[in-house]
């Protein structure tokens, strides 16, 4: 649960608890960065407390206390006057101290490893973002080393990511911890975060927290927002590139009182540019339109914590062929409707316990032709969860429980074939966190838990967890984690890109749940160079399926061929990280992956197509000293991966999709100016040009047997460089 949000659950624990007056708020820099580890305290009373991970903090007010003393390294400390209403508030400090002449400045990681979170955590804060264009959470990994992002559809330009040798489907999409965008939706989900409302994104490997859901599978990314508490009262941001794609957001928050808050988030996409780079006689990326548009509330009182949002969105795609008789069309459209919020006490003595609820309502619609494919698709939920935070004994022990309701009813019809989804789950999860001593840092951690899951129709299923964290010493970490996790599927939404072919669908029972294991190792530490410190992150993690709906391609080059799996299915990837400062202007990351990817087919156990054995990353940062110059270059290797056999198939035909792709280099960078209000940044993707010039196969003959626009392993359009902007209205506060 966020730490910034405690809910509730019934009105009985309102009556009944006694509660203590806190003060919360957030530690920040000029430039709206959370400062993790910074000094809070009263200076009537001394007593205090340090910022957590988040730069988050909450202390007890006694009586006379009214202003608080923040301080933090290499800034300058300032006391606050603390109103007797206030209970929320963000708190700056302006960056640089002076000491007999000498200025002292620190700079703080955008990207960086916990030693001391029970699991393994990679974090990307703002500083990250701002490498890239970053104009959606699907863009925002450019620079990590842990999600890659793949190609999927030549005829929607379509990506999707990849989390542990796995699809982007096994993982579980967290908006501040809570479960989101579940169902037909989630294979969109990722392009309808636009890059300005992130504020942070953990990357949680492996098996996490059951209090998070155990859809979760390979891990979870995990979505901080911007707050209106927090953000700009008003922040304009415009984006546009050579390839005729333009973008822009508009932030508008309002403080009511001390305790209420509203803000407004929009954000609309256009390209409307055809353009052909490979001459295939198809448009390179489709013609879209979207409109996105987040409404946040969120409510700090002395007692009752909460917030509610809402969200729509309406997008359309329009590709295929250029010409105009009687051309190969696409047209996809998507509409989403979402409401979500929690309520919470935050009344009790200890502000370790608490109690609240969380709520999250959609609905979804798709409507997509691919040439004679049609699909259309809908969508309801209903997800409320009710969470007890108990800590006992010292503190070092820690309960987590709760009931969860879901509701969900879905339909997919491809060309009149329907496929009706009716789930109902009663779930309760129960989670205790050890810690061996009661100091920031403790020694050991430990995680165990359990979600049991009453399925309508069907059998109970049971997911236990459980996540162990040691600290070596003061610089190493070790971590270990093992755990079940399963997900129901949306057979046609989730393989979309497969609607861009000529091929004929076969479903052979395919299963409607999914369930596998999941268990790996992490090793974090710190050791130095030249006197400089150097960042080292391994991760080693092995994913097993006990049921998987199959996706094969093999046996028929016209034909899809969909059936339960009947043997072995495994994923297992090793992944290192690097990270050094060699100057105080340049930053340098490098990385590497192994992947191993096999599941049975009719054939046997092979190799899962298009997921590459081997991947780097060579991403290097230089800025000036007062950090108002950022330049950021990035380098990704992408290893060869096989294909799908395609026996049948016309030679003239194969070009570049024979039975093993070739390995690649991508190039991208920007260079951005930062001042108080204004951001201007300007870049450019794919530098060295590199395409995959024969993208689509049989494109002159797009309802011939052979048209498969689907196999798509790299981009598609050549260089593109692009320029932005994002101006900021500092309150005047």
């Amino acid at each position: 649960m966020s730490n910034k949000v405690f809910l509730i659950a019934t009105s009985i624990v309102l009556c009944q608890s006694l509660h203590a007056q806190f003060i919360m708020g957030n530690v920040v820099d000029p430039r709206m960065q959370s400062l993790v580890g910074a000094q809070v305290f009263w200076l009537e009373s001394k007593t205090g407390t340090t910022t957590n991970e988040n730069g988050y903090f909450k202390l007890e007010r006694k009586s006379g206390d009214s202003n608080v003393i923040v301080s933090y390294l290499g800034f300058v400390q300032d006391t606050f006057p603390i109103a007797s209403d206030m209970s929320f508030e963000v708190f700056t400090l302006q960056e640089g101290i002076t000491l007999n002449t000498v200025e002292v400045q620190t700079t703080r990681n955008s990207n960086s490893f916990s030693r001391l979170d029970p699991l393994n955590i990679e974090k990307l804060n703002s500083g990250e973002f701002r490498k890239a264009a970053c104009c959606s959470l699907s863009e925002s990994f450019q620079t990590s080393n842990a999600v890659d992002v793949s190609y999927t559809n030549a005829a929607t330009g379509s990506k999707e990511i990849q989390f542990l040798g796995l699809r982007g489907i096994y993982s579980n999409l967290l908006i501040e911890n809570h479960p989101a965008y579940s169902g037909i939706i989630k294979p969109f989900a990722f392009d309808y975060i636009s890059g300005t409302w992130l504020d942070r994104v953990d990357i949680q490997k492996g098996a996490s927290s059951v209090v998070n859901g155990v859809q979760s599978m390979t891990g979870a990314i995990n979505v901080q927002l911007k707050k209106p508490n927090e953000d700009f009262p008003l922040l304009l941001n415009a984006f546009g590139d050579l390839h005729g794609r333009i973008e822009g957001n508009v932030h508008l928050n309002k403080k009511w009182n001390n305790a209420r808050f509203s803000g407004i988030y929009l954000n609309t996409a256009f390209q409307q540019k055809s353009m052909d780079h490979n001459h295939d006689g198809f448009q390179d990326e489709p013609k879209t339109k979207r409109v996105n548009a987040l409404i946040r509330n969120t409510l700090f009182g002395k007692t009752l914590e909460g917030q509610i949002n809402g969200q729509l969105v309406y997008e359309k795609k329009e590709g295929g062929q250029l010409k105009q008789d009687a051309p190969y069309r696409l047209i996809q459209e998507v509409q989403y409707a979402g409401l979500s919020g929690n309520l919470g006490y935050v009344g009790f003595n200890d502000p370790d316990n608490s109690i609240g609820s969380i709520y999250n309502l959609s609905h979804t619609k798709i409507d997509a032709r691919f040439g004679s494919h049609h699909l259309m698709a809908n969508e309801s939920n209903a997800h409320f969860i009710w969470l007890m935070n108990y800590s006992f004994l010292d503190e070092r022990h820690k309960i987590s429980t709760g009931p969860k309701l879901v509701w969900s009813q879905a339909e997919e019809s491809m060309n009149g074939n329907k496929i009706s989804y009716n789930e109902k789950i009663a779930s309760l999860f129960i989670e205790h966190n050890f810690k061996n001593q009661l100091s920031d840092a403790p020694t050991l951690t430990t995680t165990i838990g359990l979600h049991a899951d009453w399925i309508a129709g069907g059998k109970p299923m049971w997911s236990p967890r459980a996540s162990l964290r040691y600290l070596l010493s003061k610089d190493w970490t070790i971590r270990a984690s093992i755990g079940r996790g399963f997900r129901y599927v949306r057979l046609y939404a989730e393989n979309l890109n497969l609607l861009a072919t000529s091929k004929q669908w076969n479903l052979l029972n395919p299963p409607k749940v999914e369930t596998s294991w999941n268990s790996g190792m992490n090793l974090v530490g710190t050791t130095f160079l030249n006197g400089q410190e150097i960042q080292i992150n391994a991760d080693a993690y092995y994913t097993w399926f006990q049921t998987q709906m199959v996706i094969d391609l093999d046996q028929n080059a016209q034909q899809i061929f969909i059936y339960p799996l009947n043997g072995k299915s495994k994923a297992f990837q090793a992944i290192l990280t690097l990270a050094y400062e060699p100057f105080r202007f340049m930053n340098f990351k490098i990385g590497g992956k192994y992947t191993d990817t096999k599941l049975t087919y009719q054939s046997g156990l092979r190799e899962v197509p298009m997921v590459p054995r081997f991947r780097g990353l060579i991403s290097v940062d230089f800025h000036t000293i007062k950090n108002d110059w950022l330049l950021n270059i990035t380098s990704n290797h992408v290893g060869a991966m096989r294909l799908s056999d395609k026996s049948g198939v016309p030679a003239t035909l194969l070009q570049g999709h024979k039975s093993t792709t070739k390995p690649y280099w991508l190039l991208q960078s920007q260079l951005t100016y930062v001042s108080n209000s204004w951001e201007i940044y300007g870049g450019a993707e794919n530098i060295l040009d590199y395409t995959q010039h024969n993208a689509i196969i049989d494109p002159k003959q797009p309802m011939g047997d052979y048209f498969n626009a689907a196999e798509v392993y790299a981009p598609i359009s050549g260089t593109k460089f692009y320029l932005g902007f994002k101006w900021k209205l500092f309150s005047a506060e």
